[in-house]
């Protein structure tokens, strides 16, 4: 089988735990995928407002991702220049401390689907998550009575 070299994101990548809510960042880029330590991940370059310097690069997570297709739709190059609204949250990723961060569109806002998963979405809408979930609440499911003179002691 013939294998090609990946290339990965040439140049710096965005510092994260530099990063503030309310923060502005703007795509200057494309966004193209790469082959990550952990699979596929989808990188554009950004620059973040009052910063100095060059283009950095920035992963996208699913949320912004999806995000972003609901406001500028699903070709990339539609999402160059726009300003984006930063959100970060300190999370525990495998037992290990990280940052995760979001991209808010103007007019979106953070929310958990019913399934827990934090998703953007148009303000007054309403949070669905990117695949069907059939997963049911707990309350969703039967509750059984249970005569306590049933149970064998």
């Amino acid at each position: 089988m013939k294998v090609n070299r990946s290339g990965g994101a040439g140049g710096a990548w965005l510092k994260k735990e530099e990063l503030r809510n309310g923060d502005i960042i703007k795509l200057v880029s494309e966004a193209t995928e790469i082959e990550g330590q952990n699979g596929p991940q989808l990188v554009a370059k950004c620059r973040v407002k009052g910063a100095n310097g060059d283009a950095v690069n920035l992963a996208l997570n699913s949320a912004t991702r999806n995000g972003l297709i609901d406001a500028y739709g699903d070709d990339s190059k539609n999402w160059v220049d726009k300003l984006l609204t930063v959100e970060v949250e300190k999370v525990l990723i495998a037992g290990k401390r990280g940052i995760s961060l979001y991209l808010v569109p103007e007019g979106f806002s953070i929310e958990t689907d019913a399934g827990g998963y934090v998703v953007i979405t148009r303000d007054g809408g309403v949070p669905t998550s990117a695949g069907e979930d059939t997963r049911k609440a707990p309350m969703d499911y039967p509750v059984e009575e249970i005569n306590p003179e049933d149970i064998p002691f």
